[in-house]
């Protein structure tokens, strides 16, 4: 299944570099089914640029995410324990937002 990521510009320069997405502080990485969806958990933190990379998972290594406001986001969260292994041909994309 497709599920994409966000994170700043410079940040998925280092993941794309690194050929993986580093678990966060809390040993997940935050995925949506959507690619704009991914970009509202930045924005809400004051981004306006950030890129977005689309990682192909197996359904049973992810688990919804409940720790943000479905209705306020209006999108379901994921998570997926530990860092994801990029294969080196995940599609990225640039996105900007003005407010």
């Amino acid at each position: 299944m497709k599920y994409y990521h966000a994170a700043p510009k410079e940040t998925m320069l280092k993941i794309v570099g690194e050929g993986r997405i580093r678990k966060s502080w809390d040993g997940v990485v935050y995925l949506c089914k959507e690619a704009v969806d991914s970009c509202k958990f930045l924005v809400i933190r004051g981004m306006r640029e950030m890129s977005v990379i689309e990682v192909d998972i197996d359904e049973d290594r992810v688990a919804e995410s409940h720790d943000h406001s479905e209705s306020f986001f209006r999108c379901k969260a994921y998570m997926h324990k530990g860092d994801i292994e990029l294969t080196g041909n995940e599609n990225v994309w640039d996105y900007t937002f003005d407010i």
